[in-house]
């Protein structure tokens, strides 16, 4: 066994030769993950609500603008436009199902060539805004339908060409009927033939002879 003494002095020379900071607590990096504060918004501009035209292939491109937490707008922002895999919906460029595009000085980002397919009814485009650590996500709701003709006028219909074809043919009858008259008091008698032309068909309406 060693002396008192002795271990006193075995101890006191360990720890002058331990290592510095044996002992203390070692502090190091955080492995706790910190949520950042604040966040985006996104702001519908333009396309909310609208109906696209199939039978024009043409639909309205929408415009959203991203704000801060403060409510003011990001520049350089990223935004992910993309629209349904299946069903109404459309594409971008004729073949593309989601566009990016960086928001401007304003905070504004819009996409383009956006054409409605041949599938009516409501769909939503999904937008996507990150900047930073910071992301956002919102849905603009839109539809497609069926239009007739590009603002043309529209064509009379069947019932109304056959009254105007009854019409024309009425007064030629009677023009005949009253030329008849007049040659049987003695005048030159005058036989009125009156071609009448209208779709669908011709019409020839004529006196008696």
């Amino acid at each position: 066994m060693y002396p008192r003494s002795s271990l006193s002095l075995l101890l006191s020379a360990a720890l002058a030769l331990a290592p510095a900071g044996l002992g203390q607590q070692v502090s190091g990096p955080s492995s706790k993950l910190v949520a950042p504060t604040g966040g985006l918004k996104i702001v519908a501009l333009q396309g909310e609500g609208a109906i696209n035209n199939i039978s024009a292939k043409t639909a309205t491109q929408p415009v959203v603008e991203v704000r801060d937490e403060n409510d003011k707008p990001v520049a350089g922002a990223e935004v992910i436009f993309s629209l349904p895999a299946a069903g109404p919906g459309g594409v971008f460029h004729g073949w593309l199902r989601t566009q990016t595009a960086k928001t401007n000085a304003e905070g504004q980002a819009s996409v383009s060539g956006l054409t409605p397919n041949d599938q009516p009814g409501r769909f939503n485009i999904k937008v996507t805004a990150t900047s930073g650590n910071k992301t956002a996500s919102v849905v603009i709701a839109q539809s497609n339908a069926q239009r007739g003709g590009a603002g043309g006028r529209a064509a009379p219909s069947s019932s109304r060409k056959w009254k105007v074809v009854g019409l024309v043919g009425a007064v030629a009858v009677i023009g005949g009927i009253v030329a008849a008259k007049r040659g049987g008091n003695g005048t030159t008698t005058t036989t009125v033939t009156t071609p009448v032309t209208l779709t669908p068909g011709p019409v020839t309406v004529a006196g008696p002879r």
